[in-house]
């Protein structure tokens, strides 16, 4: 198989393109901020906001960072080559980042990345990643709207209990009571699932916490959620904290759909900046809103006259809609009517509807790259 072969760093061997083509193409595509943030850490150089930082290529021992003014196509297996010549021609400066370890048959990119995230954010003073093992008990089990199923969950003592949108890495297919019973790595099925809220009981000092589940159809996620019993334990092997830092001053934008919209509800539920968020939330089922209208807002959110009426905008989706034009138009008729103009930004969607809206909303709104984060939280094929 043909490899991309560096012109700088003659001296070391390129993964095959096989092995690290899905990586590649998905971590340039959206985690345009841990690149920059790597090149912060280990180069000590800050990232223009009018600048791009891509894997231009991936060895066993390390990565290669470049910066750029647009984003380079996707490596191809089929013409790898014609990647390397694009590489090279948009490239303005290149950084490589050593991993901790060879990445080999036992040693993946995956981890040799998060390693480097971990060691990144902690250079910076941010939250990170944390490769852990966790054990939750499962209490009980309903729907907290027509198609949000919440498991009640006794939580580690150590569960943050105010950082909105919080999310643990779930092993669906593993019981905690049953692990000398080993799965295989390709057999494991695993899935985010963010920690809605949080709260410890004033006399036992026990950790509780709500786990809420997007219910649509016949998917592994919703049937795991449904069929747990009390009593079951449910194993997380990764806490992941979500980017919201930011949005304790400025005008600030939320934009969710059914799967990011705890983290919404927990924002609202722990708001403190002074000034009152928008908020366009997307469901398909009408009544799904309730999520949003039935929850109680912060001391901070109910000093707002009307706040649910004014400042939360409901989208029912539909297969025939173009999701990302109607939230962008949306947004401009709340921007007129409120006389507004956006600071931060926050939101996660499907991957196609937010990396649509990232490219619309960075244009409309010109924000650093700090300020505004618009995630992929599910992928519809």
């Amino acid at each position: 198989m043909s490899q991309i072969c560096d012109s700088v760093y003659t001296d070391k061997v390129p993964l095959p393109v096989a092995t690290k083509i899905k990586f590649m193409n998905h971590v340039n595509d959206e985690h345009q901020d841990e690149l920059a943030m790597f090149v912060e850490a280990f180069d000590n150089t800050k990232v223009g906001d009018d600048l791009l930082v891509q894997i231009a290529e991936v060895y066993h021992d390390g990565l290669l960072l470049q910066t750029c003014k647009h984003p380079l196509e996707k490596l191809s297996i089929d013409n790898p080559a014609h990647y390397q010549a694009r590489s090279e021609a948009a490239a303005l400066n290149r950084y490589f980042i050593a991993f901790d370890d060879f990445v080999d048959e036992t040693v993946t990119i995956k981890s040799q990345y998060i390693h480097l995230l971990q060691v990144a954010a902690k250079k910076l003073g941010k939250l990170a990643i944390k490769q852990q093992e966790r054990d939750f008990t499962v209490i009980d089990g309903y729907y907290a709207s027509p198609n949000m199923f919440r498991l009640v969950v006794g939580a580690p003592s150590d569960t943050p209990l105010n950082h909105a949108g919080y999310a643990y890495l779930f092993e669906l297919n593993a019981d905690t009571q049953k692990r000398d019973q080993a799965i295989s790595a390709s057999a494991k099925l695993q899935r985010y699932y963010t920690l809605r809220k949080a709260w410890q009981d004033a006399n036992s000092q026990t950790v509780y916490g709500w786990v809420d589940t997007y219910i649509h159809g016949d998917t592994p996620g919703g049937n795991w959620a449904r069929a747990l019993q009390a009593d079951s334990k449910i194993k997380s092997v990764r806490d992941y904290p979500e980017k919201v830092a930011h949005l304790e001053t400025g005008q600030c934008l939320l934009i969710c759909d059914e799967t990011s919209m705890p983290t919404v509800a927990n924002l609202l539920e722990v708001w403190q900046n002074p000034i009152a968020p928008i908020v366009i939330a997307v469901t398909n089922d009408a009544a799904d809103i309730d999520y949003l209208n039935n929850l109680e807002l912060s001391a901070s959110l109910t000093k707002t006259t009307n706040f649910k009426q004014t400042n939360i905008r409901h989208i029912v989706n539909s297969s025939a809609m173009d999701l990302a034009q109607v939230i962008s138009s949306t947004i401009d008729i709340l921007l007129s009517e409120l006389s507004l103009s956006i600071d931060k930004l926050w939101g996660a969607l499907e991957a196609s509807d937010a990396k649509t809206l990232r490219r619309q909303l960075k244009a409309q709104f010109g924000l650093p790259r700090q300020d505004m984060v618009m995630k992929v939280y599910w992928r519809s094929s």
